[in-house]
């Protein structure tokens, strides 16, 4: 059994289709941004992850990266988000192993977007 797409192209064939290519671009970009903060936000608090309140930024930070990566079709890294969602709440074994998980799908699914950005 194989998990989720990195990029569901029929999502971003829609979005194409529905908004346009610069607007897809501009979308793409904006989400690159973002991912790069919810990633960085995730990283900190899974090196600290003995703080609750930077464990529930993290958590919040997964919950906006997941539905962001979900819209834009990028379906692998909305579950790795998911991931770091629930084990924010689970202690700092786990928030880190879905935090590495996550960094891991992020740079691929950067990868997989970049074509998209061009």
């Amino acid at each position: 059994m194989t998990g989720p797409p990195l990029v569901d192209r029929a999502v971003i064939d829609d979005l194409f289709e529905q908004i346009g290519a610069e607007a897809v671009r501009s979308v793409l970009a904006l989400f690159v941004g973002e991912a790069q903060a919810y990633r960085a936000t995730i990283a900190e608090a899974a090196a600290q992850a003995a703080d609750p309140a930077l464990c529930e930024r993290a958590r919040r930070a997964a919950h906006s990266l997941k539905s962001g990566a979900g819209q834009i079709g990028a379906a692998s890294l909305s579950a790795a988000a998911a991931a770091v969602e629930r084990a924010a709440a689970e202690g700092a074994l786990e928030l880190a192993r879905a935090a590495a998980a996550l960094d891991r799908c992020a740079a691929e699914t950067m990868e997989g977007l970049s074509p998209f950005l061009d």
